[in-house]
C-alpha cells in the first residue's frame, strides 16, 4: 500500500461519543479503503452477471475493475476540506471535537481554531468530492456519481464552487501557504485513489453511458452504507466496520482482516445461480404437483428456445396458470440473461399478500433443491401485520440452511436491493420519478426478472410510469414478464415499443422485426415474446380451456366490456 503522511492519516471521517463517554473515529483513509474493498466486492460477488454485463460494455474487465475500486475509494473525498474537518459532532461533544481538531493541527493545519466557514452548508462533503474531481479534470460522468452518492445528484457540475467558497476547501480565501497545505492532502488522496485503483494517470479514467452511471451510482451508495454499517441490524454483538477509540490510528488497523470479518458477518445469505429448466419432463409436475396444461406446456417452449428474451406477455384467462407460467419463466429468463432474483409488482397490498405465499412456496421449493438459503422481501406499507411474512425466520439465526429467510439489512430504502422481492406496483413505477435515492431502485431492479401482474388494472396516469419503467429496463436488458387476463391490444403494443426504445434507442424500428398484423393481434391466449429485435407471437395451442378463453374474448368484444378477471 501506499505510504501516508501524518497530514492525511489525521483527518477524520466519522466521530462520535458513546453512552459511557467513551470517544470514537474513524480515519478517513479507513473509511476510503473500506468502501473500496466492499464495493469491489459488490460489483464481483454480488451482482448479477447481466449488471456486470451493462457495467463493463465497451470497458475491458480491468478497466471497469480499476473504475469501481476508484469511484469506492474517492467517493469521501470531499471530507478532506477544512468546512468538513470543523464540523460538530453530533450531539456537540465539544470533547471530542476538540480532541480531533488538536489532531489535525499538530499534523499539518495550523491556525484552524481561527477558521470560520459561514458558508460552510454550500459545499457538502459529497459536492465538494464532486468539485475536487473536477478540478483535476476527471470525466464529469465520474465527478457526478461521487457528487451523488448521498441520494441526489448535482443540477450541474461543480467547476466553480471551489472558486466561489474558497475557505471552505482550502481554509482561507487568500493565504497560499495555508491552502497550499489542504491542496496536497487532495492531491494525495487522489493519487492514493489511482494506486490502489490500479491508474497511471487521470487520462485513463473513463465515460460511461448513463445506464452504467445510474447502476455505478447505487452500487456506490449501497457500498457506502454498508462501510459505515458498525453492525449487522439488530444484532449489535455481530461486529461489521466498527469505530476505533480516539487513541488509535488507522496504523492499528489491518484493513484486509477489517474487510474480511465484515463480510463474513454481513454476508448470511447464498446466491441464486439459477439452473436450466428441463422441458424433457413436466417441469410443472416437478414444482407443484400439477400436470401442464398445453397452453404452460406450449408457453414455457417457447420462451426456452429464446436467444435474447426481453420482454414476455402472457394473455390468457383466470385459472389457466398464468402466475405458475411466470415463475417458471422466471428460471428460464434468469439463466439465459444472467439475473439472480425477481420481483413480482401487482396492483394492491390485498393482491401482493394473497401472491405472496405463492412465490414464497416457490422459492422455498428453488432453495431445498439447491440446498441453500434465499431472501424474500414483502415490499408494502403494512408488510408488517402479514403473519406469513414477519413469520419467517431471520437470517441470523436461520438453523437450516434449506430455507426462504428475512434479511434485516435489506430495509427501509435498500428493501429492494432484497433479491427476492413481491410487492405493490408503485415499487416499480417509482423507477420513472425523480426522487432521492432513486439509483437504488433501479441497483435493485436491474439485476431481477421482473414479473408485472393484473397489468390491466392500471390507470392512464399509472400507464405512463410504466412505460417510462419499462423504457429504463429495457436500457438495463432486464427480462419482463408480463401477465394480464384482458390486455387491449394498444397497451399490449405500448409496452412493447417503450422496451424497444429502452434496449435499442429511438432507432429501434429500423431493426425491428414482427409479424405483419402484430399491432392488430386479437388471438386469445397470446404469448408475445421479445427476443433481441424480433417480435415472436403464439397464438394456437391444443387445449380446451383456451378454446373456451377465446369465446370469452370474443363475449367481451361484442358487448365492448373490458373486464377485471
Amino acid at each position: 500500500m501506499p505510504t501516508l503522511s501524518k497530514k492525511a492519516a489525521s483527518l477524520w471521517a466519522k466521530k462520535r461519543p458513546t453512552e459511557n463517554g467513551q470517544q470514537l473515529w474513524l480515519p478517513l483513509i479507513i473509511h476510503l479503503i473500506d468502501t473500496q474493498n466492499v464495493i469491489n466486492y459488490l460489483f464481483n460477488q454480488w451482482l448479477s452477471p447481466n449488471q456486470r454485463r451493462i457495467l463493463a460494455e465497451n470497458l475491458s474487465d480491468e478497466k471497469i475493475h480499476q473504475l469501481i475500486k476508484f469511484v469506492g475509494f474517492t467517493h469521501d473525498i470531499g471530507k478532506a476540506t477544512p468546512a468538513f474537518q470543523t464540523k460538530p459532532s453530533n450531539g456537540h461533544d465539544d470533547l471530542l471535537d476538540d480532541e480531533l481538531k488538536e489532531k489535525l493541527i499538530m499534523n499539518g493545519f495550523p491556525k484552524l481554531d481561527d477558521g470560520q466557514f459561514p458558508s460552510r452548508s454550500a459545499s457538502p462533503h459529497a459536492k465538494a468530492g464532486e468539485a475536487i474531481l473536477d478540478k483535476y479534470e476527471v470525466p464529469d460522468s465520474i465527478g457526478a456519481i461521487i457528487g451523488g452518492h448521498h441520494g441526489k445528484t448535482e443540477p450541474s457540475n461543480q467547476k466553480d464552487d471551489i472558486r466561489v467558497h474558497t475557505s471552505n476547501y482550502y481554509q482561507s480565501d487568500n493565504d497560499p501557504e495555508i491552502q497550499t497545505r489542504w491542496e496536497e492532502v487532495q492531491k494525495e488522496l487522489l493519487h492514493y485513489g489511482f494506486q490502489t485503483s490500479g491508474y497511471q494517470t487521470i487520462s485513463q479514467i473513463p465515460t460511461i453511458t448513463q445506464p452504467q452511471a445510474v447502476i455505478l451510482e447505487g452500487l456506490l451508495i449501497m457500498a457506502d452504507w454498508l462501510a459505515s454499517s458498525e453492525y449487522l441490524v439488530g444484532h449489535e454483538e455481530t461486529v461489521l466496520f466498527p469505530l476505533i477509540e480516539i487513541s488509535q490510528t488507522s496504523e492499528d488497523i489491518d484493513t484486509g482482516e477489517r474487510f474480511r470479518n465484515a463480510i463474513n458477518n454481513w454476508n448470511l445469505n447464498d446466491e441464486w445461480q439459477p439452473q436450466p429448466v428441463d422441458t424433457t419432463t413436466d417441469p410443472y409436475e416437478a414444482r407443484w404437483g400439477l400436470h401442464a396444461r398445453p397452453v404452460q406446456t406450449a408457453m414455457t417452449d417457447a420462451i426456452e428456445k429464446t436467444i435474447d428474451p426481453g420482454m414476455v406477455i402472457v394473455e390468457a384467462s383466470m385459472g389457466i396458470g398464468k402466475t405458475e407460467i411466470a415463475l417458471l419463466a422466471a428460471e428460464q429468463l434468469a439463466y439465459i440473461k444472467g439475473q439472480d432474483g425477481i420481483f413480482m409488482g401487482l396492483p394492491t397490498q390485498a393482491t401482493t399478500n394473497a401472491m405472496f405465499n405463492r412465490v414464497s412456496d416457490w422459492l422455498t421449493m428453488i432453495a431445498n433443491s439447491q440446498g441453500e438459503s434465499f431472501p424474500i422481501k414483502l415490499i408494502h406499507g403494512k408488510a408488517q401485520f402479514n403473519h406469513d411474512y414477519t413469520s419467517l425466520p431471520r437470517v441470523s439465526n436461520v438453523g437450516d440452511p434449506n430455507a426462504v429467510v428475512i434479511n434485516s439489512w435489506f430495509s427501509g430504502k435498500k428493501s429492494i436491493l432484497t433479491k427476492f422481492t413481491v410487492g405493490t406496483i408503485d415499487n416499480l413505477l417509482l423507477m420513472g420519478l425523480k426522487q432521492k435515492h432513486l439509483f437504488l431502485k433501479h441497483l435493485g431492479f436491474s439485476g431481477k426478472v421482473v414479473i408485472i401482474d393484473e397489468a390491466h388494472a392500471f390507470d392512464i396516469y399509472m400507464n405512463q410510469y410504466l412505460y417510462r419503467a419499462i423504457t429504463w429496463l429495457g436500457a438495463y436488458h432486464v427480462p419482463i414478464v408480463i401477465l394480464s387476463a384482458t390486455l387491449p391490444k394498444e397497451k399490449r403494443n405500448a409496452l412493447l415499443k417503450a422496451y424497444l426504445k429502452g434496449k435499442y434507442g429511438i432507432k429501434y424500428k429500423k431493426t425491428f422485426e414482427a409479424p405483419a398484423d402484430w399491432q392488430k393481434q386479437q388471438a386469445y391466449p397470446l404469448l408475445s415474446i421479445l427476443d433481441g429485435n424480433q417480435l415472436k407471437q403464439l397464438t394456437k395451442f391444443s387445449d380446451k380451456s383456451s378454446q373456451f378463453s377465446t369465446q370469452l374474448q370474443k363475449l367481451f368484444s361484442i358487448f365492448d366490456f373490458d373486464p377485471i378477471i
